[in-house]
């Protein structure tokens, strides 16, 4: 598969996930890596107030786990582990 065609399918399967895209991007940042609240604001253009939103609203759902909440940091939960194997494994049906 060409780089082009991977982005595409990706990008086709997020667009038709039932959560928002600023969830979406927020979920994509942790799973790149980012875990601190103030990285996935800064390196996803969302305010903190937003950012803060859908990290809660992430944690709540089971797809996010906080290990810091004083420093607010979060990593994937098994089930956000389990969204991104949908994501990313194009030939499975889409989650929802």
């Amino acid at each position: 598969m060409k780089a082009i065609d991977f982005a595409c399918r990706f990008l086709s399967r997020l667009q038709r996930d039932e959560l928002s895209p600023a969830a979406r991007l927020v979920l994509v940042a942790v799973a790149a890596g980012l875990e601190d609240k103030t990285d996935i604001s800064r390196e996803t253009g969302l305010s903190h107030s937003v950012c803060t939103t859908q990290l809660r609203h992430l944690q709540f759902q089971g797809l996010l786990r906080c290990i810091s909440p004083l420093s607010e940091r979060y990593v994937l939960a098994p089930d956000g582990k389990k969204r991104l194997q949908v994501w990313f494994n194009f030939h499975l049906h889409p989650h929802g």
